[in-house]
């Protein structure tokens, strides 16, 4: 029973967090690593995660930018 409801638990802070991302930005996931932080809370997670998303998000930004490049010589 203990089991079930920490999976059941979990669950529900997984769609927390889903939808939480949905409606944020990076910058607001920025903010809060930072209030956080401020706070004295342990941040090195999710700090971890905001510069991952922040690399994906660099990366998706550099292919957008070589697509028109490439149009232009086809």
């Amino acid at each position: 029973m203990k089991r079930r409801n920490a999976v059941r638990q979990a669950a529900v802070a997984n769609a927390q967090a889903i939808n939480w991302v949905r409606t944020h930005t990076l910058r607001d996931l920025e903010n809060l690593v930072n209030e956080m932080s401020d706070l004295g809370e342990d941040v090195n997670d999710i700090a971890g995660l905001l510069d991952d998303l922040k690399e994906i998000d660099h990366g998706l930004h550099l292919g957008a930018d070589s697509v028109p490049e490439a149009c232009e010589y086809a």
